[in-house]
């Protein structure tokens, strides 16, 4: 895994995007007849990566273009960084958006962390008939 870096040009006032899989592990019942985003949302258990959407980047028709059974959910930039993560801009060809929250050096996002982001994570698009 390459190391990061954190990105100036992403403000902490600045939206991120994180697309939601309609799955019971990412889903869960908010107690309240709702539902609210899982940790899980926010772990990467292969590269310990979170892919996110640089919002002032995207819409959020091309953020779900290829995942119509998807959901997304907001955080600002600033709050990873709270948390002493590294929000990276990693843009890719079909994607000027992508951009990446992770911890510095190879360890990954924790769960505590996970957990703290996920909390904060405001729905834009639940998915359509949840399956938690």
């Amino acid at each position: 895994m390459p190391q990061r870096v954190d990105a100036s040009e992403i403000s902490n006032d600045d939206a991120l995007w994180r697309r939601i899989v309609n799955h019971p592990e990412w889903i869960s019942a908010d107690g309240l007849g709702g539902w609210r985003v899982s940790s899980a949302a926010f772990l990467d258990r292969r590269s310990g990566e979170v892919s996110v959407h640089w919002a002032k980047l995207t819409t959020q028709t091309q953020a779900l273009a290829a995942y119509p059974d998807a959901g997304l959910v907001e955080i600002l930039a600033g709050l990873p960084r709270s948390l002493d993560l590294i929000v990276a801009y990693d843009p890719q060809v079909d994607d000027p958006s992508h951009s990446l929250i992770c911890a510095p050096g190879d360890c990954g996002v924790s769960k505590s962390k996970a957990r703290k982001l996920a909390a904060t994570a405001r729905w834009l698009v639940k998915p359509q008939n949840i399956r938690a």
